[in-house]
C-alpha cells in the first residue's frame, strides 16, 4: 500500500500489473528502504568497495537559508525544525509583523 500511496496509484490499479512488475515495484522499495536516510548510500555497496563514494563539498543554497535562519533565529522549544516554504505576499506581511512584535518586545 504504501507503494500506492507514495506514487499516487490506485491499489486495484496496481493489483492488474503484471507480477514482474509489481515485484520490480517491490524490488525497488525494499532497495530504498536499506538506503541510509541521510546520505542515500546503502550498506551492500560500502560492503563491496569501501571507496564506493567521495565526499565532496556541495553548495546548497536552500540549506543555507535554513542554516543562517537557525543561527540567527535560534528555537525555543526542542524539536523545532527549519522548514523552506514559497515565498507568498501573505507570508512577507505575516513576517513584517512577527519581526516588529519581537523588536517592540526588545525595546521594553
Amino acid at each position: 500500500m504504501s507503494f500506492c500511496n507514495d506514487k499516487g496509484i490506485p491499489h486495484s490499479v496496481y493489483m492488474e500489473w503484471e507480477a514482474d512488475d509489481r515485484a520490480k515495484a517491490i524490488a525497488y522499495m525494499l532497495e530504498s528502504g536499506a538506503r541510509c536516510s541521510m546520505c542515500g548510500t546503502a550498506s551492500w555497496e560500502w560492503e563491496e568497495n569501501k571507496f564506493a563514494y567521495t565526499a565532496v563539498d556541495e553548495f546548497c543554497q536552500g540549506c543555507y537559508q535554513k542554516s543562517i535562519f537557525g543561527d540567527t533565529q535560534g528555537s525555543s522549544l526542542p524539536g523545532t525544525n527549519v522548514r523552506l516554504v514559497p515565498t507568498t505576499p501573505q507570508l512577507t506581511a505575516q513576517m513584517a509583523m512577527k519581526a516588529r512584535k519581537h523588536s517592540r518586545l526588545k525595546m521594553d
